[in-house]
């Protein structure tokens, strides 16, 4: 593996060419890839659920996530290709932050955090001393009970938000925020994303649609999903939403629900599988250094059921400049985040922590 990935970062230079068809026309990328591999000083570093959470520290050394297994958070030194530290977390008490994805964290300093616990927010050092721990967010904040904010709420890196998606009572996406300058909440109708309701697989139990996800970037919400390429941006000082469609060459914009909508418990493996075959979108990261968005979509043939990687760039109004199929990559593609202006993709087909590191350099207009 280690000679083939050496190799393709010499000699992978992918672009693709479309008709003069739009306003503006596409910009020609080219990529290269590296590989990271982490030591862990002998310590046990759990990647069979991924890098959730995963953080950087402000001057990006440091890539802090949180281990499902231990209920800690993991320090890795991207400098040095190491394992520091690890920081075991409480379940109960005034330190208690609750297991699996119920709370949110940031780094404040390389050594401490700020928690948001559902029930308050805390920060914790690296020796689990207890170094804030303010009222609960029930008393600051009024937010109905109904739409479950605080169980899937999010901390900006700023600070000053905490935002998550939620639901009304006629069961309508919002994304909900509280300013945490004026304890205010407020939230945005993600009405143009109606139609991934088309999507769902119901049976008399249950509905199960595709996650939704949102982060904040360039002081925005931004909303996007694995249904469609859209994306809807939300300023939260203005309470402004705008909604951003693109239409790409390679694959197909949004999934066309060719699949059946209603399935019992013993079916459920055959309809995924038939849904499976649709494109996916996957989460958007922004490129600061070089003020670009990325984006990797898949889906599988239907002839050979062979699978299809797809990577987009976006410049940072949303528009979509470029995209190139990189199934002959066969990579496997985990979680990704962008350090120093190239983009970190985990290595999902090995039990160690290790990274590709991708390389995005202009060419010139096509």
């Amino acid at each position: 593996m280690r000679k083939i990935l050496s190799i393709l970062g010499l000699v992978i230079f992918i672009s693709c060419q479309h008709e003069e068809s739009e306003e503006k026309s596409l910009i020609q990328y080219k990529i290269s890839i590296d590989t990271l591999s982490i030591d862990s000083q002998e310590h046990l570093i759990n990647v069979g659920q991924g890098i959730p959470k995963a953080q950087l520290s402000e001057n990006e050394r440091y890539l802090f996530f949180y281990d499902y297994t231990n209920h800690s958070i993991e320090t890795i030194d991207l400098e040095e290709r190491s394992w520091v530290r690890t920081l075991y977390l409480e379940r109960e008490g005034p330190k208690g932050v609750m297991d699996r994805s119920r709370f949110d964290f940031i780094p404040l300093t390389d050594s401490t955090f700020r928690f948001f616990t559902q029930r308050n927010f805390i920060e914790l050092d690296m020796r689990n001393e207890l170094l804030f721990e303010s009222p609960r967010f029930d008393s600051m904040v009024r937010v109905a009970p109904e739409k479950n904010f605080e169980a899937w709420a999010k901390l900006s890196q700023d600070q000053r938000y905490l935002y998550g998606l939620t639901s009304s009572f006629k069961q309508d996406q919002m994304l909900g925020w509280v300013d945490l300058k004026d304890s205010v909440y407020r939230e945005v109708r993600l009405d143009s994303m109606d139609y991934r309701k088309d999507f769902e697989i119901k049976n008399s139990r249950l509905i199960i649609s595709s996650p939704i996800n949102a982060a904040f970037i360039q002081e925005k919400f931004m909303v996007f999903h694995p249904d469609g390429i859209d994306v809807f941006i939300i300023d939260p000082k203005t309470s402004t939403a705008q909604f951003k469609d693109n239409s790409p060459h390679l694959f197909p914009r949004r999934k066309s629900g060719n699949f059946s909508k209603t399935a019992e418990l013993g079916e459920f493996d055959a309809v995924f599988e038939k849904k499976d075959l649709e494109i996916s979108y996957r989460d958007l990261v922004f490129d600061q250094v070089n003020q670009l968005f990325y984006r990797f979509a898949g889906m599988k043939a239907p002839e050979t059921g062979r699978q299809l990687k797809y990577f987009m760039i976006f410049d940072k109004e949303m528009n979509l400049i470029h995209e190139m199929d990189v199934s002959e990559m066969r990579i496997g593609f985990g979680e990704y985040f962008v350090r120093k202006g190239k983009l970190y993709v985990r290595n999902r087909e090995t039990e160690e922590l290790e990274f590709f590191v991708i390389s995005v350099e202009e060419e010139g207009d096509a």
